[in-house]
Order: structure tokens, then C-alpha cells, then sequence
């Protein structure tokens, strides 16, 4: 009898073997299978008015001649994640062995829920999908506002995407942020104001740009500064630079001025280019603090610009980049830099007076701190022409090497020189970018001269915070008076 069952037996043996070797020769198993999406960020800007959700659908693609099996699809936070998947129809958070037919696709559903009335939650919701494919791992955001936004963002549609106009004289308040997407542009003879406590995020690559004969105001208050950063809030990206790109005052763009702003976390906080025409000032800066920029706080090229009671600090490049000439003072300005993401080869300040032919330079600092990590802070590039090169630190506390003299009464008045160990103006808290005064040691107190406050006093008599100056007999250098 087994004799005789044996050929049934190794035949349907052998069927099977063929058909199971034909099922699995018909999914691609090559590791450079790349799935297609028909996102590259699911973005959920619904108007959160109650306690609710929202759903968003993406397309994943098999451009592939063959079946592909997805083996792991799943949230990057797991089942800590706000957000929850629905794949073919099966709901969660984590999936194995997803089927996507040869040239075929499949949805997917992402729903969050958030609560736009708990002040507990982030501005902006985070995560990932991951896509794992024959060992080849692809990711696709998920972003998701918590709280109420305007968002300004151009329209993909639009031939000049990503570059996009905003009304003119627009005023944005403070009754919900501000989110900019793409490059946003206020066009010539129009101005935007925004006005005290409001809140602008900027997303990865976003910029704003003032075109010629354009202007920004910023109307913050010490009591409601503008916040102007990026869209990421979370604790871990606080001090993250490179979040989004800069602020440019294109060539032409005249008359702006900030007062009372926090700047962080960008390419460049401000990009200030040539003045529109005589008598006409490009920026004026009060009690604003720009900082943690992968490169530059100011990159200023043959503009005009005025400062007082400001902090610019902690870039991986020059905090101030002045190039080209131009005209420039700096009162009761703090400089400083501890950059602590890589080696940092450019000085806290650096100027010069050429481009393709010689620009004048004509720089003023008064009371001011330029101190950091590097042995020498001061970095100069002229060509030698007289009257083209003029710059004057004016009561000054300076990080250089011994080697570099201070002595020239035409460049110099007043300085206190300072080394890593000696000099030092005693700030609170470098790591967490806090250059108030905090020691009674510092060698920035009573340094500076009342000379410099006074040529603007309505501004100067009192610091940053709005702490009377001076507090003894003579005015402390920097932006901050020590109590």
C-alpha cells in the first residue's frame, strides 16, 4: 500500500514545492526597493476648536514588477504616539508583513487627537512613520498643531513655489502664533508690523525676505517680547540651530526696526543688505536678543544698522559678519559666543571694507562685551586706504590674544582686555545662553562710561530688562546692569 501511495506522495511533494517557490519568487526581495509616497509630511493644520480629532490620508506605492512585502510599518514613538494608523482597514500602531501588489498601492489613514484648550499642550505634534522593505528603512513626518495657528504657507500650485507675497501692511497679533512655510515675501512699498507677545515659527528651510523699499517692524514689549524661532518645541530642540533659514532685509529695504524680540535657533538671524539710498537707515535694534545660529546672529553687507541694549550670541560662524563697509553702532551690546555643536574658526566679530573695490567702514561699539571661547574674538580684513576702514571700541571689554594691540587711540579708548583666565565678564550661564552679569568679580562692572549712555538716554538709561542704569557710580558694559 505505501508502495503504491509513494509516487502520489512525491509528486504532490514536488507540486508544492513548486508553488510555494513561485509564491515567494513573486516578491521583490532586492534591498533597494524604494517605496513612493504621495506625501513627504503629513501636515494636520485643522482649526482645533474643541477637544477633537482629525484624520489625513497618504498613499504608499509599489512602482516595482513584482509584489513587495513591507515587514515592519509602525509609529516611531509606538504606542506612546498621539497619533494612530489604520492600514487596509486594521487599526493600531504597529504593523509586520504589509502585501503591496506588483505596480499597485495601498492607504493609509493617520488620525491624532489633541485638545487645543490645554496650555500643557506643544504647539506642534510630532512623529514618524517607519517603512521597513527587504531591510531598506524609509520614514515619512507627521505634524500635527496643537493650539490654533495662522499659517502662512505658499501654494504648490503656484509657479513661483516656494516664494510666496503676503498682503500688504500686514499686522500680526498675538491672539494665536504665526507659522510660516516657504519663503515669505513682503513686497515693495509695503511694510509687516508684528505686534508685542506675538509668536512666529518658522518650518525646516522657511524664510522671510523684505524686498526693496519694504520694512519690518517688530513692537515687542520687556514685559511681551517677539518670539520669533522655529516650529519644533519640544525641550530637546530649545537650543537646536539650523532650524530654519534667516530674516533678509533684501538690497533697498529701508527704515526697519525690532524692539523687544528673541531671535534663535535659525541659519542666519538677520541678513541686512544694502542701504536703499542716502540718509535712509536699513535696521534699528533694541533690547533684542539673536542667538544659537549655525552660522551668523548678523550678516551685515554694506548696510546700516543701529543697536542698543541687545545680545548676539552663541553662532557656529562670527556673531556679528560685517562685510562690504557699511555703517554701523553698537551700544551697551553683548557679544558672546560659546558654540559647543564642532569647531568654531570664526571670531565673535569680524569686519572688513571690500568687495569687488573698497567700501568704506565706519563701525562704532560703546560699552559693549566681545567675549567667548576662541583666544582671539576680533577679526579685521581691510584694504589700507585712509578714512576706508574706520572702526572705534569705545569702553570695552575684549577677548584678544596678547599679541594683538589695543593701543591705537584712533581704534581704541578704554579697554579692558581679557584672556580665558583673566577678565573675565562673569556671565550666569553660558550653557544655557544667559549673559547677564552674575559675579561680583566681573570685570565688565562700572567699565563703562557714561558718555555712551548718555548720547541716548531715553534708550540707555535703563538695560535689556529694563533695570535702571547706571546702578553705581558707573554703568556696567553689555546689555545687562548687575542689581
Amino acid at each position: 500500500m505505501i508502495k503504491k501511495l509513494l509516487p502520489f506522495v512525491l509528486f504532490f511533494g514536488i507540486i508544492s514545492t513548486i508553488l510555494f517557490s513561485c509564491k515567494k519568487d513573486d516578491f521583490e526581495t532586492s534591498g533597494n526597493v524604494q517605496l513612493s509616497f504621495s506625501e513627504d509630511t503629513v501636515m494636520f493644520d485643522t482649526v482645533f476648536t474643541s477637544v477633537g480629532s482629525a484624520t489625513e490620508v497618504f498613499t504608499v506605492y509599489n512602482t516595482e514588477d513584482k509584489a513587495i512585502l513591507i515587514s515592519s510599518l509602525r509609529l516611531a514613538n509606538g504606542q506612546a504616539s498621539d497619533f494612530r494608523l489604520n492600514v487596509d482597514g486594521m487599526p493600531g500602531k504597529s504593523f509586520t508583513d504589509v502585501e503591496i501588489g506588483a505596480n499597485d498601492s495601498i492607504f493609509i489613514f493617520v488620525e491624532v487627537t489633541v485638545d487645543p484648550n490645554n496650555q500643557n499642550t506643544p504647539l506642534v505634534i510630532t512623529d514618524s512613520i517607519i517603512f521597513e522593505t527587504n531591510g531598506n528603512v524609509q520614514d515619512l513626518d507627521l505634524v500635527a498643531w496643537g493650539q490654533d495657528a495662522y499659517f502662512h504657507r505658499p501654494d504648490p500650485n503656484d509657479p513661483n513655489f516656494p516664494f510666496f507675497t503676503i498682503p500688504c501692511n500686514e499686522v500680526w497679533n498675538n491672539d494665536k502664533p504665526h507659522v510660516i512655510y516657504g519663503y515669505l515675501i513682503v513686497d515693495s512699498l509695503c511694510n509687516l508690523t508684528i505686534n508685542q507677545g506675538t509668536k512666529v515659527h518658522f518650518h525646516a528651510g522657511a524664510a522671510m525676505i523684505i524686498y526693496t523699499s519694504a520694512s519690518l517692524f517688530v513692537n515687542g514689549t520687556i514685559q511681551e517680547p517677539v518670539i520669533i524661532q522655529g516650529d519644533r518645541l519640544h525641550q530637546d530642540f530649545q537650543d537646536v540651530p539650523g532650524q530654519w533659514d534667516r530674516i533678509w532685509l533684501y538690497p533697498g529695504s529701508k527704515n526697519s526696526y525690532i524692539r523687544n524680540a528673541i531671535i534663535k535657533n535659525g541659519n542666519v538671524g538677520l541678513q541686512v543688505d544694502t542701504v536703499a539710498g542716502p540718509g535712509d537707515s536699513t535696521l534699528y535694534l533694541e533690547n533684542t536678543i539673536i542667538k544659537t545660529m549655525s552660522s551668523n546672529a548678523l550678516l551685515l553687507q554694506g548696510s546700516k544698522v543701529s543697536a542698543y541694549n541687545c545680545v548676539f550670541a552663541n553662532c557656529g560662524g562670527s556673531v556679528l559678519n560685517i562685510l562690504y563697509g557699511g555703517n554701523y553702532k553698537f551700544y551697551q551690546s553683548t557679544f558672546a559666543n560659546f558654540w559647543d555643536n564642532g569647531t568654531r574658526q570664526d571670531p565673535i566679530i569680524f569686519m572688513n571694507n571690500y568687495y569687488t573695490a573698497v567700501r568704506p567702514l565706519n563701525s562704532y561699539f560703546g560699552n559693549c562685551i566681545v567675549y567667548g571661547n576662541n583666544d582671539q574674538e576680533i577679526g579685521l580684513d581691510s584694504i589700507a586706504m585712509s578714512n576706508q576702514f574706520n572702526f572705534y571700541f569705545d569702553n570695552a571689554l575684549l577677548k584678544v590674544e596678547n599679541a594683538f594691540s589695543t593701543t591705537s587711540p584712533f581704534h581704541y579708548n578704554g579697554i579692558v582686555r581679557s584672556t580665558s583666565n583673566f577678565n573675565s565678564p562673569g556671565f550666569a550661564d553660558i550653557g544655557n545662553n544667559i549673559y547677564e552679569l552674575d559675579s561680583i568679580n566681573s570685570s565688565a562692572l562700572d567699565k563703562g562710561t557714561m558718555s555712551v549712555v548718555n548720547a541716548f538716554p531715553s534708550v540707555l538709561n535703563f538695560d535689556i530688562k529694563g533695570i535702571a542704569r547706571p546702578q553705581r557710580a558707573l554703568p556696567d558694559l553689555g546689555a545687562y546692569e548687575r542689581q
